[in-house]
C-alpha cells in the first residue's frame, strides 16, 4: 500500500502544482489586462473632455463628465445593494430550511427515544454524521 499511496500523493501534488501555476499565470494576465483597460478608460475620459470642451466651455465639459461618472457610480452601488439583498434572502432561506430539518430530526429522535432509547441514540449519531458530511464549506451563513 505504501508505493500506491506515494504515487497517488505525487499525482495529487502534481495536479495542485499545475493548478497553482495556472492561477498565478491567469492572475498576472488579468493584472496586465486591467492595466490596459484602465489606460483605455483614462484616454476615453480625456477624449470625451476634449470633445465636450469643443462644444462647451472646459468647465462645463468637466462638470458633465463628473456628473456622468457620479450617475454610473450610483447605478453600480444600487446593483451591488440589490445583489447583497438577494444573497441575504437566500442565506435566510437556507437557515430556515436547516432549522426545519433540525426540528424534524429532534422530533423524530424524541419519538424514537421514548419507544426505543438505544436505537434512538444510534440513529441520532448517524443523522448527525450524515448532516455533517452533507454540509459544504461554502454553506456558512455569515452575512
Amino acid at each position: 500500500m505504501g508505493p500506491l499511496a506515494a504515487m497517488l500523493s505525487a499525482l495529487v501534488m502534481t495536479d495542485v502544482g499545475v493548478a497553482l501555476s495556472r492561477y498565478k499565470r491567469n492572475g498576472a494576465m488579468w493584472a496586465v489586462a486591467a492595466l490596459f483597460f484602465l489606460t483605455a478608460y483614462i484616454f476615453a475620459l480625456v477624449a470625451g473632455a476634449i470633445y465636450l470642451s469643443a462644444l462647451y466651455t472646459p468647465l462645463t465639459a468637466t462638470i458633465i463628465l463628473a456628473a456622468i461618472s457620479l450617475v454610473i457610480g450610483l447605478v453600480v452601488i444600487g446593483i451591488m445593494h440589490a445583489l447583497n439583498a438577494h444573497d441575504r434572502r437566500i442565506a435566510a432561506q437556507k437557515r430556515r430550511r436547516s432549522q426545519a430539518q433540525a426540528t424534524f430530526a429532534i422530533a423524530t429522535a424524541l419519538t424514537l427515544f421514548r419507544r426505543q432509547p438505544l436505537l434512538a441514540a444510534g440513529l441520532a449519531v448517524g443523522v448527525g454524521t450524515v448532516l455533517g458530511l452533507m454540509r459544504k464549506s461554502g454553506d456558512s451563513d455569515r452575512s
